[in-house]
């Protein structure tokens, strides 16, 4: 049998990487295929020689910009020139537009949504404030290009014979835009990488701190804790990652707030595990970094809606707010910090509740669904 697998882009290592990542070690003789790859970024993990991507033109404007954002308008059309006649099986992992490939109807076509194009769909408003084009003739164009591309990811949406859902959030966004029901499996977490004592040669930025891990875009809303903890001068919060927000983030941050460059390794493990906890603030549809906080024993602190009610036990891993507009975010921190100091939260429950999203998990179900 003749596997493909196919991601949107490998300019980054994010968590649905992690889970390419995971297939590739399951299926070892699969092709990979994307359509915008970037080696100083992601070849340790993805070697170019490994990757069948397609030369042209996304490829190229990435390459000259390095910006996928200005690829978009050819995404679709570039996705459906991919030749996968020779697959038995096609996996797309899939955020954007992947699951719109072309194949045989003897092939077996799975898709793992991460979430529908959420551009396109629920926070199209957001993307368009965020990259400025939200007004007059830029707003005019970039309405009539969304449209067509609505059409375009309904219609690509029924191509497919099984779909799979990261969470229940995800799942009912894709009952929502494309009729569909879906199976779900959630995403694989390396939780024994979290659980075990690392050591590394660097100092931790503080003795004792809150930390946050993510990507620093405005989506994420990290402003909102940053100015939080304004009001809180005696606690520390180390924020890792980058992003085309930092900039403004170091703006607005006291001198209680660290921040440090995204961390993959050993690092990353280890400003967790010294941690007092993890800091989550916005809207997510399953959200790995709790896991792995749970995986190093460490309870969260995050907004109560959306997908990370799905995973989180109330008292036993996580302290939550509740108010939209973070009205209540630094009332209930401070209950959140003072269970910890008293001992509230049981590391290894913690980590007990992480074994559910394990790798073994995934690749098991995953297995059952592709019958290899």
């Amino acid at each position: 049998m003749k596997i493909a697998i196919i991601h949107d882009l490998l300019v980054k290592l994010g968590w649905a990487e992690k889970v390419i990542e995971k297939l590739l070690e399951m299926y070892p003789k699969a092709d990979l295929f994307t359509l915008i790859y970037d080696e100083e970024k992601v070849g340790n993990i993805f070697p170019k020689e490994k990757i069948k991507f397609i030369p042209g033109i996304t490829q190229n404007i990435y390459a000259f910009f390095k910006n996928q954002r200005l690829c978009l308008p050819f995404m679709s059309r570039w996705v459906e020139s991919i030749d996968l006649s020779e697959y038995d099986i096609v996996i797309a992992s899939n955020s954007a537009f992947v699951h719109g490939v072309i194949t045989k109807p003897e092939t077996k076509f799975i898709v793992y949504y991460h979430t529908p194009a959420r551009y396109m769909w629920d926070r199209t408003n957001e993307y368009k404030r965020e990259i400025g084009w939200d007004k007059w003739i830029k707003l005019f164009i970039l309405n009539w290009m969304l449209k067509g591309l609505r059409m375009w990811d309904f219609q690509a949406s029924q191509r497919h014979d099984i779909t799979l859902a990261n969470s229940s959030n995800v799942a009912k966004r894709l009952k929502k835009y494309y009729w569909l029901e879906s199976q779900i499996i959630y995403p694989n977490v390396d939780v024994e990488r979290f659980k075990k004592e690392v050591w590394v040669d660097f100092q931790l930025p503080a003795k004792e701190y809150y930390i946050i891990i993510s990507a620093l875009t405005e989506f994420k809303k990290v402003d909102i804790s940053i100015k939080a903890f304004h009001r809180m001068e005696d606690k520390n919060l180390v924020i890792v990652g980058t992003g085309n927000y930092k900039e403004n983030l170091e703006k607005i941050a006291w001198e209680n707030v660290i921040f440090t460059w995204a961390k993959y390794w050993d690092e990353l493990v280890a400003l967790l595990q010294n941690a007092s906890g993890l800091i989550f603030s916005w809207e997510e549809d399953f959200g790995i970094v709790p896991i792995e906080a749970f995986g190093a024993g460490k309870p969260v602190f995050a907004y109560k809606w959306w997908g990370l009610a799905e995973t989180m036990i109330e008292w036993i891993t996580w302290e939550f707010f509740e108010d939209k507009n973070w009205v209540d975010f630094v009332e209930k921190f401070r209950i959140f910090d003072e269970n910890i100091a008293n001992g509230k939260y049981n590391a290894w429950e913690i980590q007990k509740v992480a074994e559910k999203y394990s790798q073994d998990e995934f690749e098991r179900q995953i297995r059952e669904v592709v019958g290899l």
